[in-house]
C-alpha cells in the first residue's frame, strides 16, 4: 500500500488541541466525518500545480498549503483555488519531468496511461477544490493526512 492524501473537516477546538496518528484515525472513522481522499495523487498533483515535489512545501502558496497542510491557510486563501485555471496547467503536463523529479507515485513510464492520469489529476484537483469551499462556507478547519 502507498501513501495516501485525506482532507478532514474539524473544529477549531480539535485543531487547536493537536493530534497523533490515533486521534487522525479516530476522527475519520466517526460517522459524520467529512472526508476528501485524493489518495496518491497528491504529490503529482502537487508538482503539476507547482512545479515542487510535496516534499518541498512552498511557504506563502495556497496550493502548496491546500495539499500538504504544512502552513495555516485561511478560508480567504483556500476560497482562490476557485480562480486557478488548472486545464492550463494540465495542458503542460510531461510525464517525463515527473518522472526526472521521483514525484509520487511512481506511474511515469506508462505514457500509454497518460490520458487516464490526467483525468486522474483533475479528479483530484476537482475534488479537493469542491472540498475546500465547502469547509470554507461552513468555518471548518481541514486537517491535512498523509499517510
Amino acid at each position: 500500500m502507498g501513501m495516501i492524501a485525506n482532507y478532514q473537516a474539524v473544529s477549531d477546538m480539535e485543531l487547536e488541541q493537536g493530534f497523533d496518528l490515533d486521534d487522525v484515525e479516530s476522527l475519520q472513522e466517526k460517522e459524520d466525518a467529512e472526508i476528501c481522499d485524493i489518495d496518491k495523487m497528491w504529490d503529482a498533483l502537487h508538482f503539476l500545480l507547482t512545479g515542487k515535489s510535496a516534499a518541498e512545501p512552498l511557504e506563502n502558496n495556497l496550493i502548496s498549503e491546500a495539499i500538504v497542510g504544512q502552513f495555516p491557510a485561511s478560508g480567504e486563501d483556500t476560497g482562490a483555488l476557485q480562480t486557478i485555471d488548472f486545464e492550463g496547467y494540465i495542458e503542460q503536463f510531461n510525464m517525463n519531468k515527473f518522472a526526472e523529479n521521483e514525484i509520487y507515485p511512481d506511474i511515469w513510464e506508462y505514457e500509454e496511461e497518460a490520458d487516464e492520469i490526467k483525468d486522474d489529476l483533475r479528479l483530484s484537483f476537482e475534488s479537493l477544490k469542491k472540498f475546500y469551499e465547502k469547509m470554507s462556507k461552513q468555518g471548518s478547519a481541514v486537517l491535512v493526512s498523509i499517510y
